[in-house]
C-alpha cells in the first residue's frame, strides 16, 4: 500500500477469486463539533489512527477532520453502517468531546479515480498522512 501511495496510484487489493471479491470503497467521514486546541486535536487523531490502522488521511483543523480510507465491502450501504459505527462511537467522543460525525461520503473505485483527475482535488501522498486543511 505503501508503494502506491508514492506512485500517488490507489492501493488495490488483488483477489485469489474475482468472482467472490468484494468491491473497494474510497469512504471520507468528517466529524466536527465546538473548537478544541490544534495540538491536541492533532494528538487525539494520532491516536485514533493507530487505533485504525487503515486510516489514508487525515486533513483537520479546531473544529473539524475529514478522516479517509478505503474499505472492501460488498456494496456502498455495508461500507455506509461500517463508516458510521467506527466513527460514530464513544472512543472516538472521548478523543475529540463533543464532535459528532457531519459527514459521510462513500464513492467507487471508478467515481474515487474520477475525482482524484479533476484539478484541485487533495491527494494523499503518504498512508497515514495527518495535515491540517489549510496545507
Amino acid at each position: 500500500m505503501r508503494r502506491a501511495a508514492l506512485e500517488q496510484q490507489p492501493y488495490i487489493a488483488r483477489a485469489e477469486d474475482p468472482a467472490a471479491a468484494r468491491e473497494l470503497w474510497f469512504v471520507t467521514v468528517t466529524v466536527g463539533g465546538g473548537a478544541l486546541v490544534l495540538p491536541e486535536v492533532r494528538a487525539a487523531l494520532e491516536r485514533l489512527s493507530v487505533e485504525r490502522a487503515f486510516v489514508v488521511s487525515i486533513r483537520y483543523d479546531r473544529t473539524r477532520a475529514q478522516v479517509r480510507y478505503w474499505d472492501e465491502c460488498d456494496d456502498a450501504a455495508q461500507a455506509t453502517r461500517q463508516a458510521l459505527s467506527l466513527w460514530g462511537d464513544e472512543e472516538v467522543f472521548e478523543e475529540l468531546p463533543g464532535w459528532r460525525v457531519s459527514g459521510l461520503e462513500v464513492v467507487d473505485l471508478a467515481s474515487a479515480q474520477q475525482q482524484w483527475d479533476r484539478d484541485g482535488h487533495q491527494r494523499v501522498y503518504a498512508l497515514g498522512e495527518i495535515v491540517p486543511f489549510d496545507d
